[in-house]
């Protein structure tokens, strides 16, 4: 459990993730692209270590409203696109998740899986607004 996810896994899930970005980038974006960057947001939320905690919580919040903006354009009929800003928010996101892959413990990883799926299955709308470094930030 100690053991890092295999390279080619690693490879395989940063590519996906990628493409999601690109997907949207290229003006082809859907429910289905912008609900996958929802996952990979989540992930790299959960899989946060103490010290990228406080460190990056702006970037989560920040991420967080820029793909509920893009579902709000989508639901006025503006399309399922992002301005240049909120693409780098994004980019900022993947890059940290890859080396979260890239460096974390395979029990890191399978321990943010179990808590995205509590996650979905509550009726929170978002973890990232629950945060109570979030809630003090907002007082």
């Amino acid at each position: 459990m100690l053991l890092p996810l295999p390279a080619a896994r690693v490879r395989a899930l940063s590519l996906a993730n990628h493409l999601l970005l690109a997907t949207i980038r290229s003006g082809h974006g859907n429910l289905d692209v912008v609900m996958n960057l929802i996952r990979v947001l989540y992930l790299a939320y959960f899989m946060r270590d103490d010290a990228q905690a406080q460190r990056d919580l702006d970037v989560f919040r920040t991420a967080d409203a820029v793909l509920e903006r893009t579902a709000t354009r989508a639901e006025q009929a503006q399309g399922w696109t992002l301005p240049e800003e909120d693409l780098s928010v994004l980019e900022r996101i993947l890059a940290l998740h890859d080396l979260q892959l890239a460096s974390m413990p395979s029990h890191r990883y399978l321990e943010a899986w179990d808590r995205l799926e509590r996650f979905v299955r509550s009726d929170d709308l978002s973890p990232i607004a629950k945060s109570p470094a979030c809630a003090e930030t907002r007082q």
